[in-house]
């Protein structure tokens, strides 16, 4: 058993976040207090600080994995 404790959920919170990137398979996974983690279909894709993670660079995270598979 890992000692990180990992939580993984959709929100209402994580749909605004992630728009409609959300319906795509775009999840955020929270691995502590400090930072939450973006990813498609199960694939990491991106870390960011919880104060750096708005909407719109979520948004653009989203975007950029996309563009580049």
């Amino acid at each position: 058993m890992s000692s990180e404790k990992e939580v993984t959920m959709t929100t209402q919170t994580e749909v605004q976040g992630l728009g409609e990137f959300a319906r795509f398979g775009f999840t955020l996974v929270y691995p502590d207090d400090h930072v939450v983690e973006l990813h498609h279909d199960g694939e990491f894709v991106a870390r960011l600080s919880h104060l750096g993670a708005t909407p719109q660079s979520l948004q653009e995270e989203c975007a950029r994995h996309l563009e580049n598979h």
